[in-house]
């Protein structure tokens, strides 16, 4: 693929996701409690870090996609001037980065660290996010919270995920997923999200996007969290702040360095 077309693949998943804003007040808040600057783990195409610099704050936006970062440059620019400023695009792997400086917030937004599927990472990326916090500051994510035998018996079963327009382009996108397998002793899902395009003038394009995650119970990342060197300060299950409960879709965790 050239690099024209995956930047277009990565402004189309931009457009894709350009609908999600259920959490964005909560990193607003948590952004403003703690302070800037702010390392945004996984940025993909700034949906959290444009929206943080919106509001003033410094962002170190890491991702390991150039195409993604140049995607988030763009999109940052339209926001205005002083957005586009306070973003510092980053390519680097969430695994294994080293920067020369520390952050009040460390942010893993919109099941990010799902797309690590061995413990290995999983573990390295928790530890450089500690490695990188200052005095006092947090490390903050979001992941689903897995019902196993909802995804066992769903296997196949297509889901509607709604419409949207795309305010930019005018497009129409129908969203739709299932699930493709599920290995219930490494917690690993595949699924399939396919969103239907339909331009103003009537064309109509269909994108399948394959997915291969982890699917984290709480009280794995319990022992994951504590492996690499944090501490829960509290869990949440959603971004009201309600508890976590069994049904609810969401778990999200405050981490701090252990003391």
């Amino acid at each position: 693929m050239s690099a024209e077309a995956t930047l277009q693949e990565a402004q189309r998943f931009l457009r894709e996701h350009a609908h999600y804003r259920e959490d964005l007040g909560f990193w607003r808040a948590h952004a403003r409690r703690l302070g800037g600057p702010v390392l945004d783990l996984g940025a993909a195409g700034g949906r959290v870090a444009i929206t943080l610099a919106g509001d003033g704050h410094e962002v170190w936006a890491l991702d390991r996609s150039p195409q993604m970062l140049d995607a988030l440059t763009d999109a940052a620019a339209r926001a205005g001037e002083e957005v586009a400023r306070r973003i510092h695009p980053l390519e680097a792997d969430m695994r294994s980065f080293s920067l020369e400086r520390r952050f009040p917030l460390v942010a893993i937004a919109m099941n990010t660290l799902q797309a690590l599927t061995e413990p290995a990472d999983q573990l390295a990326c928790l530890g450089a996010a500690a490695a990188h916090l200052a005095p006092g500051g947090e490390l903050i994510f979001d992941v689903a919270h897995p019902d196993p035998g909802e995804i066992a018996e769903g296997l196949g079963e297509v889901r509607e995920g709604g419409s949207f327009v795309d305010p930019l382009t005018g497009i129409e996108l129908h969203h739709a997923a299932w699930y493709d397998s599920w290995d219930p002793l490494t917690q690993t899902l595949e699924f399939t999200h396919r969103i239907v395009e339909v331009s103003p003038g009537g064309d109509r394009a269909e994108f399948l996007r394959r997915h291969r995650v982890h699917l984290f119970m709480p009280v794995e990342l319990d022992h994951l969290i504590a492996r690499a060197g944090l501490r829960t300060i509290e869990t949440t299950g959603d971004f009201a702040g309600g508890p976590l409960r069994a049904g609810g879709e969401t778990q999200i965790r405050r981490c701090a360095v252990a003391a």
